[in-house]
């Protein structure tokens, strides 16, 4: 082989060794945080679609605020705040999935809630 030819195949050669090499370390995914839990569902009315939360405590929450239902870190229902509070008791429209007595309950942080109306 020509002495060219050969310089040309180590360089390709070379080069491929950082192709086909190691991958570089995929950066670690964050470990997921779960919410800040507001209360547990204490009731369920599936033919009305509406679930009692008890917060435990007087909680300011506006109407229209979503909130989702968790067992065993699993969502299972999304939810939407009413104007019938009760401290410490929550009434929540159920917009998608089904909660169950027992089901923690937290703010849905992919939707803020909207400021709090004037009184």
């Amino acid at each position: 082989m020509k002495p060219t030819r050969i310089l040309l195949l180590a360089t390709v050669l070379s080069a491929g060794c950082g192709i086909f090499g190691k991958k570089e370390k995929e950066p670690e995914a964050p470990e997921a945080t779960l919410p800040s839990w507001l209360g547990r569902v204490v009731m369920v009315d599936a033919a009305h679609r509406f679930a009692l939360v008890d917060t435990g405590a007087p909680v300011q929450l506006a109407p229209g605020a979503r909130l989702l239902s968790f067992r065993d870190q699993r969502r299972t229902a999304s939810l939407l705040a009413t104007a019938d509070i009760k401290p410490p008791f929550l009434a929540l429209e159920i917009t998608e999935g089904m909660p169950a007595t027992g089901d923690q309950v937290a703010l849905d942080e992919s939707h803020p809630p909207e400021a709090m109306p004037a009184d």
